[in-house]
């Protein structure tokens, strides 16, 4: 399934958030140009990184690696112009990402801690667009370096709940058409990985009890998995209630109404930093 037939897809199906789309096409379409041009610099073989998972640890586990910081900063760069071809005003933005200092950091929420200081007169969304920005910017090289580990089948030997590859978080839930499935999905490096289908990937509650989740109006293939322990939600699509496979990716920036729908029943998004 191609990206572009998906974006065509949605733009269709919901003409209503296409501008939405766009920015997230767009976007995509400058990881991806960069993508192409960045080596890898993990010193780590296939053998190793399957051994390594066999010893219950995530790839990038124990490895201190760099972000290239020209690189990192020409990505930040291109991010604003789209914003600014968007019509969006940039001065307070481009004013606190060019205080963040040398080298950067590869963990999103000190990335964002090192903009504190700059950024403390910008607007809620100023702030929300910025960490938006950062995120972006290093999952190119999350992304760059995942993808040299493609082939490996991680359901094989991984069935945590945290990212195989870089140990983050998963920022969206699908269950897989036909074998029904459930991967989870990285936030960062956009790595699958199957898992038990019931269970918080936050906090690791497995009990029905305090398990629930809830769909947005009659669309049985959007869905809300949300823990009543910890307090945390995370989106799920059903692949064979939508009768098609998807990219998570892709869903993830459809469904920000079930983010909402969460958000105002008292649940946490993960992501909020």
């Amino acid at each position: 399934m191609k990206l572009q037939e998906v974006v065509d897809y949605y733009k269709k199906q919901s003409p209503q958030i296409s501008e939405l789309i766009d920015f997230f096409y767009q976007t995509r379409q400058l990881q991806d140009k960069y993508i192409d041009k960045i080596p890898s610099v993990l010193p780590l073989t296939a053998d190793a990184a399957i051994q390594k998972l066999r010893e219950g640890k995530y790839l990038l586990e124990g490895i201190h690696w760099t972000v290239n910081n020209d690189i990192f900063r020409s990505i930040i760069d291109d991010l604003l112009t789209v914003l600014k071809a968007r019509g969006e005003r940039t001065d307070g933005l481009e004013k606190t990402l060019s205080g963040i200092s040398d080298p950067i950091p590869t963990n999103l929420p000190e990335l964002v801690k090192s903009t504190a200081k700059t950024a403390i007169n910008l607007t809620t969304q100023e702030k929300e667009t910025l960490v938006y920005l950062l995120w972006q910017a290093l999952k190119v090289f999350y992304r760059n370096e995942a993808e040299q580990f493609s082939a490996i089948d991680y359901s094989q030997h991984w069935s945590k709940s945290t990212c195989p590859f870089c140990g983050g978080l998963p920022k969206i839930s699908q269950l897989q058409k036909e074998s029904g499935k459930r991967l989870l999905a990285c936030h960062l490096c956009w790595t699958k990985w199957s898992v038990h289908r019931v269970g918080c990937p936050y906090c690791g509650n497995t009990s029905n009890e305090t398990l629930s989740y809830f769909y947005a109006g009659g669309n049985r293939g959007y869905r809300a998995d949300v823990c009543n322990v910890c307090k945390k939600y995370i989106k799920t699509v059903d692949e064979n209630a939508l009768g098609r496979e998807t990219i998570p990716e892709v869903e993830d920036i459809i469904t920000y109404h079930l983010d909402t729908l969460a958000i105002s029943e008292g649940y946490q998004n993960p992501f909020t930093l």
